[in-house]
């Protein structure tokens, strides 16, 4: 049975949105023929990749993957750059400016207003992280949701970046750079012990005995 055409526009823009949260090395080729499907061709490229359950084996659960879930279980390769027993935050693989992380609740939250402190205390862990490796002039935050999970996007504002910006695909190699950086310690600084300067009014010689 064919996906109804009301709702083909938004699966399309539901996959390609998931498609920029992977790795795929050939992910802008699978965007341009999910675009170019039809709803058979659509609805066999869902069943075939496991999004959507085949309606020939009717014990499945029905409920499509979520993105988001399926980082948080390790099912999607990302870059993890710190969590909580709440959250993971992760570094967008298309980046708006350097530091674009994204925080993912570990729950599939599906409101704004349900998400834990835990998730926001990571939220203010990783802006601190940010602004003391790459002093931007701001960060800016945002929630996003895909297929009913919530997450929090945190945007570092270098110039004039938000996020309509254009986004830039990241290497492997440019977000484990990031990471690292992210995750050295601040060196501590060295205080010198004040040093004692020698004059006639502090120095004492010792009394000679005759």
């Amino acid at each position: 049975m064919a996906i109804p055409k009301d709702q083909i526009k938004k699966l399309k823009e539901q996959l390609l949105t998931q498609l920029d949260s992977t790795n795929l090395p050939n992910k802008e080729e699978i965007k341009t023929s999910v675009e170019a499907m039809n709803a058979e061709e659509l609805e066999e490229f869902l069943i075939q990749n496991n999004l959507i359950p085949d309606p020939n084996q009717p014990s499945q659960t029905g409920q499509p993957k979520c993105v988001f879930c399926s980082i948080v279980f390790g099912e999607i390769p990302s870059t993890k750059i710190a969590e909580n027993e709440k959250a993971i935050a992760i570094l967008e693989i298309n980046p708006i400016s350097q530091g674009h992380t994204i925080i993912i609740p570990k729950e599939h939250i599906e409101k704004p207003e349900d998400i834990p402190q835990e998730v926001h205390d990571l939220v203010k862990e990783i802006t601190d992280k940010i602004k003391s490796t790459f002093n931007p002039k701001n960060i800016i935050t945002e929630t996003t949701n895909i297929l009913g999970h919530e997450a929090i996007n945190l945007l570092p504002v270098y110039t004039t970046e938000n996020f309509t910006s254009p986004k830039k695909s990241a290497t492997p190699e440019q977000l484990a750079e990031i990471k690292n950086k992210l995750e050295e310690k601040p060196k501590e600084e060295i205080k010198e012990e004040p040093r004692i300067k020698i004059n006639e009014t502090n120095t004492k010689l010792p009394r000679r005995i005759p």
